[in-house]
């Protein structure tokens, strides 16, 4: 599988991004947060709809309505492309291309469906693909570090084997709570020989009971027909009782309601008596209520001609006021006008003022501005020269011929230079590699021949006349030469090796002397690069200080411009000085006007005013006809007492109305009371009549009652006694039914104890398959041989000096030199990062059943020490067995591996791509 596109649009913080894969290694950088690991995110989505947030949704950009991923790949050849697009549901699609030039075809629709496709395409599952061809953060450093116990345990959740693990603790509860089960049945099935023995006592128990029975039934039958006979004479002599306790009740009632009737007659009779009183008080009266209007009117009338003649006086003055105002405007128009113009001319001169002013400071800010740059100019002029000398001078101690240092006279000359002797270095160091490798090679060689000569000549040893290798007899003599001649080839090989490995050793410390020059090669190339840049910026400062120059040349003209701006300025603000009295007491009289409003309005109200009062004095004129007491001459205070003993006469007349009104009412009531105290007397003799008449007799119906308490108790008696009985007997049948039912239960307890010791047994058995020693064991035993062939196979192509590399049971790696064997402890840091690179990569090409074409790399240098980190990058850089490598980093250093660069950066909350 090879990705080739990928597009998201509104995934988490990418609005619109377009990414283009390509073979080879697709470097990931920028900034943590960026959104790099989007990226890897949005494939794993687009492919299987893995994501780390907690729901879909969460994967939407804020405020956006709807999200889409599309991914397009190769598998075998074949072109595809899925789209997965949310809005109010997900909706996913598979598409394919049939031709090389076609179009994309749908092929299936639906989450279920897409998902199986691509198993069926792919050959990967979810699950493979996160462990296999996804390389999260730390996995890599976790292979250096971790004991072998613990990478044991990462490599098994890789291939899938925790979860055996996790089977295998999961069943010993699961496998408890069936013991449980058993425990509780044997309990069951411990008591049975109780059950029987308590079935047979119950059943006597019941015979008991039922013998018991048919004794009471028969005492209840005869009690029965007692009860029945004094039931009726005491439900007779009862009805007596009842009607004679009746006629007793009403007869109270009747006296209680007669003396009720009497007491309301009283009542009546007075309220009656009150009303005629009324009738005579209101006649009285009626003479001052009629006059409480007149003193009304005349009081409001008085009244109101006192504050209207107030308010004609305030009218009167403020016309006068308004006489005065607009004379005074017209005596002051003339030099308001002057000052106004005097004002605006003195504007004028200001607004110029204050835009030579603005250029002045402008000019003072670009003087300034002009002294900072010549300063920063001389500045870098002066640390760019000094680092092209210092960088010529690192280039002579580096080795650099005089001739080629001649000829560098600018930063070009010298970058070019510097990457030229870079690419000699590196092309020496390769020859070197290969030279050291050729010689190992050698030594792996002469070390097998060594191995080759000692089997034979210690098996020479141990026997008399066979050889070791044919099996033919041989004697004395040709046994001793077989032995000068193996140990002349174990020497003649020593010797060799010992020549070999002092010849790597001059080999590697040459080596190391280039890779150091190498190394601050590219540092200088880099820090070229940035002088460049500081060249470049210093260009275009100094054009920035010619434009100065020529902006600075109009300041003296601008300041002789400005002092005769100012002196105009004064002397027309000294004969604006002359008007402003008159301007000031122009404003005040025109701001009274707007105070005091309309003359003619005034004159209206005034009017107005002076027709109220004389409409008041008419009504006081009407008033002094209707009531002699009244005149002009009246006092307030004499006036009020008046209105105000008239008003409580008003009030009473009104009460006293309103209570008469009730006459009628109370008349009828009282003939009413009359007719019902006649009836209620009437009543209470017949109720005496009837009384007398009774035959009720209190002797003879407590002898009914005593014999009946008698017969009724004896009935309880015995009927409570059978209830008991009966209930005695229902409990034992249910007892009898429980015990008969849980003796047949037995033969069911049985039937499932057996069954679940059987289940048991097979759980127990199951647990030991999925333990560390079963097929977790198996599994690691089949998959460590592959494992290592392909680790092996992945580690050849770092070109270390080792000949082979062997995983033990316990996945712990060792590799093997011209030192002999060496495990992970023992080697060099950078060969422990190429042996744990390696094995990740062969668990992943493992699984991927040989077929990996391409991996991704989430961060692989976190977690490591800053050499380790420097040693991993160096092992990507040379990587290339692999078609496509995608490697999410935040390390600028990896960016020169890349075959292709791809830059997030995030601007205001939305990630961009810069490929």
């Amino acid at each position: 599988m090879i990705f080739t596109k990928l597009r998201l649009r509104n995934f988490k913080s990418h609005e619109d991004t377009i990414i283009r894969f390509e073979k080879g290694i697709s470097v990931i950088v920028g900034e943590n947060g960026a959104g790099k690991s989007t990226i890897l995110e949005g494939i794993s989505f687009s492919l299987f709809k893995q994501h780390t947030a907690k729901k879909i949704d969460d994967l939407v950009r804020n405020n956006a309505q709807s999200m889409f991923v599309e991914l397009k790949f190769i598998s075998n050849g074949k072109k595809y492309k899925i789209v997965r697009e949310k809005k109010s549901n997900l909706k996913s699609v598979l598409y394919k291309k049939t031709s090389l030039d076609g179009e994309y075809v749908h092929v299936c629709s639906g989450d279920k469906e897409v998902a199986n496709e691509i198993y069926q395409i792919l050959d990967i599952d979810s699950d493979l693909f996160l462990n296999a061809i996804y390389i999260r953060q730390g996995e890599i450093a976790e292979l250096v570090d971790k004991t072998p116990a613990e990478k044991k345990q990462l490599i098994a959740k890789l291939l899938g084997i925790d979860s055996l693990e996790k089977s295998w603790k999961h069943l010993l509860p699961f496998i408890n709570d069936y013991e449980n089960q058993l425990s509780e049945l044997k309990g069951k099935l411990y008591n049975s020989k109780e059950l029987a023995d308590d079935l047979t006592r119950k059943r006597e128990e019941l015979n008991s009971l039922k013998q018991r029975g048919y004794e009471l039934e028969e005492n209840i039958e005869e009690v029965s027909v007692l009860l029945k006979e004094i039931s009726e004479s005491k439900r007779d002599m009862e009805r007596e009782k009842e009607i004679y306790e009746t006629q007793v009740n009403n007869l109270e009632n009747e006296e209680k309601t007669l003396s009720k009737l009497e007491q309301d007659k009283h009542v009546i009779q007075n309220n009656l008596d009150n009303i005629r009183e009324a009738e005579e008080q209101i006649s009285r009266l009626e003479k001052y209520v009629s006059k409480l209007d007149v003193y009304l009117d005349f009081e409001k009338s008085v009244l109101s001609i006192q504050n209207l003649k107030q308010k004609e006086q305030e009218i009167e003055d403020k016309i006068k006021s308004i006489a005065q105002q607009k004379q005074l405007v017209a005596d002051n128009k003339e030099n308001y006008n002057k000052f106004l113009a005097s004002d605006e001319e003195i504007n004028k001169y200001n607004n110029q003022k204050v835009n030579f002013e603005k250029e002045l400071a402008t000019m003072a800010k670009l003087d300034k501005d002009k002294k900072d740059l010549l300063k920063e100019v001389q500045n870098e002029r002066n640390e760019v020269n000094q680092f092209f000398a210092r960088a010529k001078d690192k280039l002579d101690d580096y080795g650099l011929d005089q001739d080629r240092l001649a000829k560098i006279n600018d930063i070009n000359s010298i970058e070019d230079a510097t990457n030229n002797f870079f690419d000699e270095i590196s092309g020496k160091i390769k020859s070197l590699s290969d030279d050291i490798i050729a010689k190992n090679e050698e030594i792996v060689v002469f070390k097998q021949n060594i191995k080759s000569s000692q089997k034979p000549l210690k098996d020479l040893k141990d026997v008399d006349s066979k050889c070791p290798v044919c099996q033919a007899d041989i004697d004395d003599n040709k046994k001793s030469e077989l032995i000068k001649q193996y140990n002349a080839e174990i020497e003649e090989n020593t010797k060799l090796i010992s020549e070999y490995e002092e010849s790597v050793r001059l080999l590697t410390k040459n080596k190391a002397s280039f890779e150091d020059k190498s190394d601050k090669l590219s540092e200088l190339s880099k820090q070229i690069i940035e002088y460049k840049h500081k060249f470049s910026h210093l260009e275009n400062q100094l054009v920035k200080l010619n434009k100065l120059d020529d902006e600075l040349v109009s300041k003296d003209f601008i300041s002789g411009k400005l002092g005769e701006l100012i002196l105009i300025i004064a002397n027309k603000k000294e004969n604006r000085e002359s008007y402003k009295e008159f301007y000031d007491a122009y404003n005040q009289a025109k701001g009274a006007l707007e105070v005091l409003g309309s003359e003619i309005d005034a004159q209206y109200k005034l009017k107005q005013v002076k027709n109220e009062i004389d409409n008041h004095v008419t009504n006081i004129k009407l008033a002094i006809e209707q009531d002699p007491h009244l005149s002009r001459d009246i006092t307030a205070a004499e006036l009020q007492d008046r209105i105000t003993d008239l008003k409580h006469k008003n009030e009473e007349y009104n009460q006293l109305k309103g209570f008469i009104q009730n006459k009628k009412s109370y008349l009828t009531q009282l003939d009413s009371v009359k007719e019902d105290i006649g009836m209620s007397i009437n009543q209470i003799d017949i109720l005496k009549n009837k009384i007398k008449a009774s035959v009720y007799d209190t002797e003879k119906y407590e002898q009914i009652i005593y014999h009946s308490d008698i017969y009724e108790r004896r009935f309880n008696k015995f009927n409570n006694e059978l209830s008991g009985i009966k209930g005695q007997a229902r409990e034992t049948i249910t007892q009898v039914k429980d015990l008969t039912g849980k003796l047949e239960s037995v033969k069911v307890f049985q039937k499932q104890y057996d069954d679940i010791s059987d289940y048991i047994n097979l759980l127990n058995h199951f647990r030991s398959l999925y333990s560390k020693n079963g097929i977790q064991k198996d599994l690691r035993n089949i998959s460590r041989p592959l494992i290592q062939k392909y680790t092996k196979d992945f580690f050849n192509e770092f070109n270390f000096n080792y000949s082979d590399l062997t995983l033990d049971d316990e996945y712990d790696v060792t590799v093997y030199g011209p030192e002999g064997e060496s495990s992970m402890s023992m080697v060099s840091g950078g060969e422990k990062i190429a042996i744990a690179l390696a094995l990740r990569l062969g668990i992943t090409q493992a699984m991927a059943n040989g077929e990996l074409d391409t991996i991704l790399l989430d961060e692989p240098t976190i977690h490591l020490d800053s050499s380790r980190r420097h040693e991993l990058i160096n092992l990507l850089k040379e990587m290339s067995v692999l078609p496509q490598m995608i490697i999410v980093t935040h390390e600028p250093q990896l960016e020169n591996a890349a075959d292709n660069l791809i830059k997030v950066e995030k601007v205001n909350g939305v990630s961009k791509v810069i490929m």
